[in-house]
């Protein structure tokens, strides 16, 4: 299929999603979803959990909604305000409406010294507090002896965690999850890149042999939820997981393995993103985004992130220097045609998983010789073959394994198949 990528325009979405206020709840989020639900493919979900749902050992939050956040000094200039940058206020921040002291609101505004010209991004999504983000620089302006009125118009109520999917149906019911985050504001490779090569997916993809499924969800407590939800088919069905994260910079392509750097997962993308030449492999100590989840220890799920410049290694990461600057679309189609090309990947290599316990018995299939002094080539296969099938190992990985060419692998996969020795995992 010849992919027509000049019609995708990943920026021409950014500008209009990057000046949203995402958080992990709230108006932001469902602004988001309907953007892509409107402008980019209708076909995708919108689904909801409802606060105070518990959720393994979290509980969905209340909904945080925010009008207004500002701090002016008494009788002179603005200090900041929320519509000049989301970021100026920190996430979740609970109502205040009062006139203080400089003394007083010093403990409750966050800056970077080192970084003089720069506003980070910080939350407190689950301890009720309020507090502004500021250049360090902006910060050393404000006045000792003056007081300052600081105003915070938000709302936590009882609402919903929302997310989105898309089910693109294969012949199969295993599926390839491919998912991101929409849960932060204003921050173009951590926020932003993920889903818009998600939304670029939803428009390219077709039904082949396994099924695809596309996911966007607020980071951490909406993976975890997500599971919770959908924990017996993840189980049942997941051939392979692919978080996406700080995929829009012109870094080399990082791969953050499973606890186990084994899985299918694994294999298919490194597999794939070898072909880069300065792919960096890194292992499950250096986790942080939503493999934290899908990688748990007792879940064991066949998980990976993929990112260009990992977030926390790019200077940019949660700060306002993060912006539409730090992406590019020439970028995106690099990491989509990457994404694509392990899709396919997937798809053209089929996996089987034995139908039995133990070794099988090949004799009574006829497929060894009763009286041998040791096995011949085939019967070597067969056996290797049988010992080795599960959802780990497609055919590409089990011809690589026994040096054997994937016609022969295929051959004989097909034999065990057909005495119903193995069967196809869909």
């Amino acid at each position: 299929m010849k992919i027509n990528f000049s019609s995708i325009k990943m920026m021409k979405w950014a500008k209009f999603l990057f000046p949203i206020n995402r958080s992990i709840t709230g108006q932001g989020v469902r602004q988001t979803i309907k953007f892509i639900k409107n402008n980019i493919n209708s076909k995708f979900k919108n689904l909801k959990i409802k606060s105070n749902t518990k959720v393994y050992d979290w509980k969905i939050p209340n909904e945080w909604n925010i009008s207004e956040a500002y701090i002016d000094e008494i009788n002179g200039e603005r200090i900041c305000d929320i519509k000049n940058s989301n970021l100026h206020v920190l996430g979740y921040s609970k109502n205040i409406n009062k006139i203080i002291s400089f003394h007083e609101l010093k403990k409750n505004i966050y800056y970077i010294k080192n970084k003089p010209n720069t506003v980070p991004y910080l939350t407190s999504y689950y301890k009720k507090k309020w507090g502004f983000c500021l250049s360090y620089n902006n910060y050393k302006k404000m006045k000792k002896n003056k007081k300052y009125k600081v105003v915070i118009n938000s709302k936590h109520s009882k609402g919903n965690l929302d997310y989105c999917e898309l089910l693109i149906k294969g012949k199969s019911k295993k599926e390839i999850l491919v998912m991101s985050y929409i849960c932060h504001p204003s921050m173009a490779n951590n926020e932003l890149s993920g889903p818009l090569i998600i939304m670029a997916l939803s428009k390219i993809l077709k039904s082949s042999n396994y099924s695809v499924r596309l996911l966007l969800v607020p980071e951490t407590i909406g993976a975890i939820a997500y599971i919770q939800k959908n924990y017996s088919r993840l189980k049942k069905n997941l051939l392979a997981g692919l978080n996406l994260s700080c995929v829009g910079d012109n870094g080399p392509f990082t791969l953050i393995s499973s606890k186990e750097q084994n899985t299918y997962a694994d294999k298919v993308a490194r597999r794939v993103l070898i072909k880069t030449k300065k792919l960096k492999v890194l292992s499950f100590l250096k986790r942080g985004s939503n493999e934290r989840q899908f990688g748990c220890q007792n879940l064991k799920f066949p998980f990976v992130t993929i990112c260009r410049t990992r977030f926390e290694d790019f200077k940019e990461y949660h700060t306002s220097d993060d912006n539409l600057k730090i992406i590019n679309e020439f970028n995106l189609k690099k990491t989509l045609k990457q994404i694509l090309l392990i899709i396919k990947e997937v798809q053209k290599n089929k996996i089987f998983e034995k139908n039995m316990k133990c070794e099988p018995f090949f004799t009574k299939y006829n497929l060894v010789r009763s009286t041998r002094g040791k096995y011949n080539n085939f019967e070597t296969d067969l056996y290797n073959l049988s010992a080795y099938v599960d959802k780990n190992y497609d055919e590409y990985e089990l011809s690589k394994l026994f040096g054997k060419s994937k016609m022969n692998i295929k051959k004989n996969l097909e034999i065990l198949n057909k005495k119903k020795i193995i069967k196809e995992f869909n």
